[in-house]
């Protein structure tokens, strides 16, 4: 029972953090990753501006119960894509292209395009990685979609 109760005070912390964060009007709440462990709370993500980065960081140490903040918001370069914008356009490309069956995903890592999945046809491979790979800030894409064989 203890370890329900503090899981429940740790989740309620991120969780007033994150309510905190989404209330400040000069953030992007769905930019900032927050987890919560002992007091500490810890802010990831990319953010447009120092002063972006500085505003997290006081709305987590405006929350009662938060001992120390590790604020490792990275701030964007201009006209950088984060790999959640190569994520957005990918799936964009992947459900509109008529070739790619629905089951085929892509995860994106550090601007890396990785696709899984299974097609009925080898053709369905290249149009997904043809799909994917000259969208703006993709480095590579490495195609893992297996064929299913009949």
């Amino acid at each position: 029972m203890i370890y329900g109760l503090v899981y429940s005070a740790v989740e309620s912390l991120r969780d007033a953090v994150i309510a905190e964060i989404d209330s400040d009007p000069a953030l992007h709440a769905w930019e900032i990753g927050v987890a919560a462990e002992d007091g500490v709370i810890t802010l990831t993500g990319t953010v447009e501006s120092m002063a972006c980065k500085v505003a997290a960081e006081r709305a987590a140490k405006r929350i009662e119960g938060v001992c120390s903040v590790a604020n490792d918001l990275r701030l964007r370069r201009p006209n950088e894509r984060t790999d959640t914008d190569i994520a957005r356009d990918a799936a964009h490309r992947l459900r509109n292209s008529i070739g790619v069956p629905a089951g085929v995903q892509a995860v994106v890592s550090d601007g890396y395009i990785t696709l899984d999945g299974t097609v009925s046809h080898m053709h369905q491979r290249a149009v997904a990685e043809t799909a994917v790979k000259y969208l703006r800030g993709v480095k590579s894409v490495a195609n893992n979609i297996q064929l299913l064989h009949p």
